[in-house]
């Protein structure tokens, strides 16, 4: 068995309270899809520093390693085919850019209303982490 080291990102709109999914082409193995911010971890890199930097590569957005939020310390995914378990921390952070550059790894990026993004996600996994971020977000905003 194979483990990557990932990491995985929901970004928060601050004022309109939506979340930010990046639409990713089609392959062979899937059709085109939507999901938050992803991407792997570099050797010596932490897991806050990786999500910074592929925040950055991915939108555009500059964010402080104060602003992230880890809403679960680590969420595996297996695929079989690959015989690889993924294992990744799951962020959140909240911006008030409407517009992001999103890289040329994406086709489109959009701001989703939070009771419409499970609809959007295509990985399980998405849904899942998409959960407990939200779960997160609720509970902060019924606080304030």
């Amino acid at each position: 068995m194979k483990i990557r080291q990932s990491i995985e990102c929901w970004i928060v709109h601050r004022r309109c309270r939506a979340y930010l999914l990046l639409q990713c082409p089609e392959t062979e193995r899937h059709p085109k899809y939507w999901q938050p911010i992803t991407g792997g971890v570099l050797p010596k890199e932490t897991f806050s520093r990786a999500c910074l930097r592929e925040v950055q590569e991915e939108t555009g957005i500059i964010v402080s390693p104060s602003e992230l939020v880890t809403v679960l310390e680590e969420y595996r995914v297996w695929i079989p085919e690959y015989q690889l378990e993924v294992r990744k921390p799951v962020f959140t952070v909240e911006t008030e850019l409407d517009e992001v550059f999103i890289s040329d790894e994406h086709l489109d990026y959009q701001w989703v209303a939070p009771h419409e993004v499970k609809e959007w996600l295509y990985w399980d996994s998405n849904k899942a982490t998409f959960a407990a971020a939200h779960a997160f977000y609720q509970q902060r905003y019924q606080s304030l």
